[in-house]
């Protein structure tokens, strides 16, 4: 998503904030065509198209990914004038049990249990990813780093962070790995790991930062008691006992004024870093499109045919989440992860979807990001370049 911008701004006014709010400004549609060779010119306009990659996460390599792999897909995406490279700079053991923790090499003391010491990168004798973004400056692709807010392994992130909770239901029960916000230890992890590691990788090409979620996990959640404590607090009524209606108006506000401290935070780091937050403004995850601009995020990076779906249900995602400028979380992977029942490309799949796309009427498409590459066969590749010609940047 997770997004950045190149050098194209013609005064500093003009920042790449400023640009992602105007940058989703779509051409009259084609008139779909088959078999007939469609040059780049006559296609829909975007801004954004590169890959997301996992360091370690899904990368099916024990040290995950390493210099050489990175420089080669720079310079596959360079040939496809590819010019967003997302790095997604954490696993979580739940949905790749090879991997979980950090990919860099943490500083803060109290994140440290949670480094992946099996990752080449994570070790400060052997980091490279420094040389990449570099590297991916030279080919004029801008690097977005990316984590995961609040997926953590619980036992893990508790060693430096005692008072985290994993997010509960109204019986008090949990699953999965996701964290409450409301919770001081579970806030300051966050904080403390986007700091970590922007602070680690400050370097001029890196242009823009992309988290999921900093949110609740569903309308089911989180009932814990510090945040039942909360929404007593702000409405002074009991949570368990008010209606979905009420607990979604609290949420939405709730996590409008975390998103927008989590931003001001990132932006004391880079005041220029473009921010982009992964979601679907699902119900119950408190994330309101018609104030997600006020809170500083910059454009939405939506998962795009993670499940199955149809046209119909993917244009009203989009329809959904004006006005905000939408760079697609497009996955692309016939390599499903642990506990996670991924929707297994072909591409076919990946041919349908992009009609699908090229169909869509509104002007909030900002472009694609492409994930997961380590997980995406050369099939699957050559069905997103051959449809990327479709598209102007």
């Amino acid at each position: 998503m997770k997004d950045a911008c190149l050098t194209c701004h013609k005064t500093p006014v003009q920042t790449r904030r400023d640009f992602m709010k105007t940058a989703a400004v779509a051409l009259p549609l084609l008139a779909v065509t088959s078999g007939a060779e469609i040059l780049p010119s006559e296609g829909r306009k975007i801004r954004y198209v590169g890959w997301q990659v996992g360091l370690t996460y899904q990368s099916f390599r024990p040290q995950g990914l390493d210099r050489d792999y990175l420089l080669c897909l720079l310079d596959e995406m360079a040939a496809q004038r590819m010019n967003l490279l997302s790095l997604m700079m954490m696993s979580y053991g739940y949905f790749d049990p090879e991997h979980d923790g950090y990919a860099w090499p943490v500083r803060n003391p109290a994140l440290l249990p949670y480094l992946d010491s099996q990752c080449l990168n994570s070790h400060e004798d052997k980091e490279f990813i420094r040389e990449i973004i570099q590297a991916a400056g030279d080919r004029g692709i801008e690097i977005q780093l990316f984590l995961n807010w609040g997926i953590w392994n619980p036992e893990k992130i508790r060693l430096g962070y005692p008072t985290a909770r994993v997010q509960e239901n109204r019986g008090g029960g949990s699953k999965g790995w996701l964290h409450c916000p409301d919770t001081a230890g579970g806030w300051q992890a966050g904080l403390d790991e986007v700091g970590d590691l922007l602070s680690f990788y400050d370097h001029p090409n890196m242009r823009g930062f992309a988290f999921e979620r900093v949110g609740y996990q569903g309308r089911d959640y989180c009932y814990c008691p510090e945040t039942r404590k909360r929404f007593m607090s702000d409405t002074n009524s009991t949570m368990t006992t008010a209606g979905n209606a009420a607990v979604d108006a609290w949420k939405k506000d709730r996590v409008t004024h975390l998103l927008s401290s989590y931003t001001r935070h990132i932006r004391q780091l880079h005041p220029e870093c473009s921010i982009g937050l992964h979601t679907q403004c699902a119900p119950g995850w408190g994330h309101d499109p018609a104030r997600l601009q006020s809170c500083g995020i910059d454009f939405l990076l939506p998962h795009t045919i993670q499940f199955e779906e149809t046209e119909a249900s993917l244009h009203a995602l989009l329809n959904r989440l004006e006005p905000n400028s939408c760079v697609l979380h497009f996955c692309t992977r016939d390599k499903r992860p642990a506990n996670y029942n991924l929707w297994v490309k072909t591409p076919e799949i990946i041919n349908r979807a992009f009609e699908w796309i090229r169909r869509y009427p509104g002007e909030n498409l900002a472009g694609f990001l492409f994930f997961n590459e380590p997980a995406t066969s050369e099939a699957n590749k050559k069905a997103v370049y051959e449809n990327l010609k479709r598209f102007d940047w």
